[in-house]
């Protein structure tokens, strides 16, 4: 019979911890949209990621980050982003 061994959760120590939520703080103001992010800081954000790109080129700044930042971070829903109930003849 086998037995399973659980181990403890390892210890975050309050510095992470302390960084991740100011992470998180940074970005709450950006939920469902595409930032351009470089040392901690959000230096543009949009609707789609090739402007983010393309700001992020116009402006020549290399080694920035692009994402979506989620709704929710527990349960981001991707049809928010493509929506299944397009207008009639657009395009995905």
């Amino acid at each position: 019979m086998r037995q399973v061994i659980r181990l403890p959760e390892p210890k975050v120590r309050p510095e992470v911890e302390a960084r991740r939520k100011a992470g998180a703080d940074v970005l709450r103001p950006y939920r469902g949209r595409f930032v351009g992010q470089k040392d901690e800081r959000v230096l543009i954000d949009a609707d789609v990621p090739l402007d983010v790109v393309a700001w992020l080129r116009e402006h020549g700044i290399d080694g920035a980050t692009v994402f979506r930042v989620p709704l929710d971070p527990t349960v981001d829903i991707l049809t928010a982003l493509w929506p299944t109930d397009l207008p009639a003849g657009a395009e995905r």
